[in-house]
């Protein structure tokens, strides 16, 4: 029974080394996009800091590299906006619309995605809320958020919000092999985490084995945790329970752990 137990740590933890290179591997992704009206204003904005070439002005002409576009509107959609929405879509590039209006009070229209931001005139953009409307759009978020920083924040948040409800979904499962899941989730959130706190410094073989190895710790006390939990609450409460809250966490802790680094 140790033997096999032995095992199965030797295996998870070869799975859980995998994971991390995985995410750690650097990926090709596009560029984004804008065009409309005062489309060189709010990519000058979204490009703080960002990559030589990943934010980029142009028409439906110059969709070809993009992995995200974003289209700024003024009142009601227009054809040309109809038109730029269509080509985006047969270049299968997501599209977000910010929609600019001069009035004080107004009704949403049609609209052409459901990746809208709202902004009035006189206002500016709403950065954060455009970029987390990119970091929604975008096929992997992660990749474009190492070449744009200012998406870094929207994409950290959605990447901790879906391992903790990838993991309480598994921690429902009576399966071990299914179960042994929220460990390998886990070291996957800390591969994107830290893909996006140093996309161009990857960390060192020791620190990425540290971190496999503190997660695998982290996994197998959470699992005594919930087994005491049980005694308490019924198990399909308590495991979820106590699986989503140590995914956050161990998120929160690398957070902190990332800053001192």
């Amino acid at each position: 029974m140790r033997v096999a137990a032995l095992r199965e740590v030797a295996l998870e933890a070869g799975r859980s080394s995998r994971a991390i290179r995985d995410e750690l591997r650097p990926t090709r992704t596009g560029s984004i996009l804008v065009s409309g009206m005062l489309a060189e204003q709010l990519a000058r904005e979204l490009a703080v800091r960002a990559d030589a070439g990943a934010v980029t002005v142009g028409d439906e002409v110059a969709l070809g590299p993009a992995t995200v576009a974003v289209r700024v509107i003024a009142g009601d959609p227009s054809d040309e906006d109809d038109a730029f929405v269509r080509a985006a879509d047969r270049a299968r590039v997501s599209v977000v619309l910010v929609q600019l209006w001069p009035q004080e009070e107004w009704r949403a229209p049609f609209v052409l995605s459901p990746f809208v931001v709202e902004c009035k005139t006189g206002e500016g953009f709403p950065i954060p809320t455009i970029a987390a409307r990119i970091a929604e759009a975008a096929e992997d978020a992660t990749a474009l958020a190492a070449r744009v920083p200012v998406l870094a924040g929207p994409v950290e948040s959605a990447v901790v919000k879906s391992t903790v409800a990838r993991s309480a979904l598994l921690a429902l499962s009576r399966s071990p092999a299914i179960r042994s899941g929220i460990a390998l989730e886990q070291i996957t959130m800390v591969g994107q985490l830290r893909s996006l706190d140093a996309p161009d410094e990857p960390d060192p073989p020791a620190v990425l084995a540290g971190a496999v190895a503190a997660t695998l710790v982290a996994s197998y006390a959470l699992r005594s945790v919930a087994r005491s939990a049980r005694q308490v609450l019924p198990r399909s409460i308590s495991d979820p329970l106590v699986a989503a809250a140590g995914t956050f966490a161990f998120a929160q802790a690398l957070r902190v752990l990332s800053k001192r680094l």
